[in-house]
């Protein structure tokens, strides 16, 4: 049977959760996550989490929130006047909301307040700052 190895070609089914036990994501179960190991695709952590794997295995891969979405950057919280939104959108803490910079890249922002005058947004990923557990099955090794 195949093992997983650097270079090899994969598919995994897989879910998220955090250290005590709530789910983050269940993944994708119709559709399974293909990548190459080793082309940074996926965390390196995964990457490394999964070589030595054969089809039909399960394994858990721990993922740090500096090896995931990075440390939580309170510096990435700021408060900007209400008008910089169109007055149509509904700002609900919660609520993601997307902007564009000067040079043209989107960002995500999740509206963290609300007020008459201002909006308080954090363009943290919502996993940052946060150490993930993934249940991984491997399908397929090529």
């Amino acid at each position: 049977m195949n093992s997983a190895e650097m270079g090899s070609s994969v598919k995994i089914r897989y879910s998220i959760s955090l250290e005590d036990g709530s789910a983050v994501s269940q993944g994708n179960t119709k559709t399974p996550l293909s990548f190459k190991i080793g082309s940074g695709k996926v965390f390196k952590k995964l990457e490394k989490g999964v070589v030595g794997m054969q089809v039909q295995e399960m394994r858990r891969v721990k993922i740090s929130a500096e090896e995931g979405y990075g440390s939580y950057n309170k510096e990435l919280v700021f408060r900007v006047e209400r008008k910089m939104f169109p007055e149509d959108v509904k700002l609900i803490p919660g609520r993601t909301v997307q902007y564009q910079n000067r040079d043209g890249e989107r960002v995500n922002l999740v509206v963290n307040e609300v007020n008459a005058k201002t909006v308080t947004v954090d363009a943290n990923h919502p996993l940052a700052g946060l150490d993930l557990i993934y249940e991984v099955e491997m399908i397929e090794v090529s």
